[in-house]
């Protein structure tokens, strides 16, 4: 920070992206999009250097760089809600309905200078784990700047369902666990640059649209703590724990982001100066910083005095 340069335009989707994420070493990027697609990116390229767009894998490509769906490896059924790297880039989750999906992958940067669009990079699917009990998977948490079992997923019927992708199966299920779907789920994974205690990454909170942001810990099935205070009525407004894990971050549909002492129920800082919904926030991995975006396609910076 600042932003400087001007930056490359990703081309490749034919609809909404629906999430953008970096790898480990911020050298790739992953999209998900509701053209039932996602794909990686490189930075610097334009074109994506990797497209999963069919379930079981990309074998099939032929010489002009197609690839026809199957009876056994069709295209997605639905448009893909979220897409990451995960366990330190070893393997990609995408989120599509009711399921999502964990995918081996190669990627190969190279291509030819004639057939650009060609490219060797490579994807086959693990396995693949469903809600059982809901429409649609609504927000998922897996840490991928460490090594981690557990992937945690928020469906339509307001549950949250904790899976170990050791054991390859669902451990644990909270029920109600809000009023209404869960729109954001944030693990409490700290940074490269700290290390906490390790019961500390049992932790993790949760949101939903016209209730409180909850705290809860994996040992149990039940919140720890509630935090209330900012307004969010309808957008899916983000959260972010700090990597200290001292503060909790949240945006807000009254122009502003709340910090909240995790150790509390009540906000510390309203920081105010937006011009629209504050619809996402994220930690500085080290230094004391907050940057928000808001509704508008805005971004800004907030720095401790």
């Amino acid at each position: 920070m600042p932003l400087s340069g001007s930056g490359t335009a990703f081309t490749g989707h034919n609809g909404v992206v629906n999430s953008v994420w970096w790898n480990h070493d911020n050298k790739y990027l992953i999209s998900a999009s509701d053209d039932k697609t996602a794909s990686v990116w490189v930075k610097g390229q334009a074109e994506p250097i990797l497209t999963f767009s069919t379930l079981t894998d990309n074998f099939g490509v032929d010489k002009e760089g197609g690839l026809k769906p199957s009876k056994d490896n069709p295209l997605f059924p639905k448009e893909i809600s979220l897409a990451q790297f995960y366990y330190m880039d070893k393997f990609v989750l995408l989120t599509a309905g009711s399921t999502f999906y964990l995918y081996k992958y190669f990627l190969d940067s190279s291509k030819q200078d004639i057939k650009r669009y060609i490219s060797n990079s490579r994807y086959k699917l693990v396995k693949s784990f469903q809600l059982d009990q809901a429409q649609k998977i609504t927000a998922m948490s897996a840490v991928n700047g460490f090594y981690s079992y557990i992937v945690l997923c928020a469906g339509s019927n307001k549950s949250i369902e904790v899976f170990d992708m050791n054991a390859g199966q669902s451990v644990r299920v909270v029920e109600e666990a809000h009023t209404r779907p869960i729109h954001v789920l944030c693990q409490n994974e700290g940074s490269s640059y700290v290390s906490h205690p390790p019961e500390s990454y049992n932790l993790f909170v949760t949101a939903a649209a016209s209730d409180c942001i909850k705290l809860w810990d994996l040992r149990t099935n039940r919140c720890i703590r509630k935090y209330e205070g900012h307004i969010n009525r309808s957008h899916s407004c983000g959260l972010a724990i700090s990597p200290c894990s001292r503060f909790i971050a949240s945006g807000a549909e009254d122009r502003a982001a709340y910090i909240f002492d995790i150790r509390s129920g009540t906000y510390l800082h309203k920081l105010t100066g937006h011009t629209d919904t504050v619809t996402d926030v994220e930690f500085h991995p080290l230094y004391p910083e907050l940057l928000t975006s808001t509704l508008d396609g805005k971004l800004r910076l907030f720095k401790t005095s």
